[in-house]
């Protein structure tokens, strides 16, 4: 029987996933409609990241009441694929506006990074943590 603060600490990448969505959605969001109805060339990328990190938050949401380590390691290898996918979507394999001081840039990409780096680092962590421990 695992600790319930084992459960949580297990909960931080999904936490960290929905924090991506949530902000990408609506604070950090990337450029907004034009003024003829038609979206900036960066909302597909902003849509991508949304859909990703909710993806990966549904599946990192296992990793917290699995039990066999190598499922949880697994599914932490995923989780650090996936941080490193949206890490390269804004800008790299999606397009972005044109200049370099719209939103999308000073604002969506950096949180996007910075996010994305965090959520990697947790995953490394708890792979590293799950490989040190003691055999079940």
């Amino acid at each position: 029987m695992r600790k319930p603060r084992e459960t949580l600490i297990n909960l931080i990448p999904t936490v960290l996933y929905l924090l991506l969505a949530a902000g990408a959605a609506t604070v950090f969001s990337a450029c907004g409609m034009k003024e003829d109805g038609t979206w900036m060339r960066c909302h597909s990328a902003q849509d991508t990241v949304i859909l990703c990190a909710f993806i990966l938050s549904a599946v990192l949401l296992l990793h917290a009441f699995l039990h066999q380590r190598i499922l949880r390691v697994i599914l932490n290898v995923i989780g650090v694929t996936g941080a490193v996918s949206i890490f390269l979507i804004p800008g790299n394999l999606m397009p972005m506006c044109m200049m370099h001081t719209m939103r999308c840039y000073t604002l969506f990409q950096p949180f996007v990074r910075i996010m994305s780096v965090l959520i990697c680092l947790i995953c490394i962590a708890n792979v590293i943590r799950l490989c040190k421990g003691k055999k079940e």
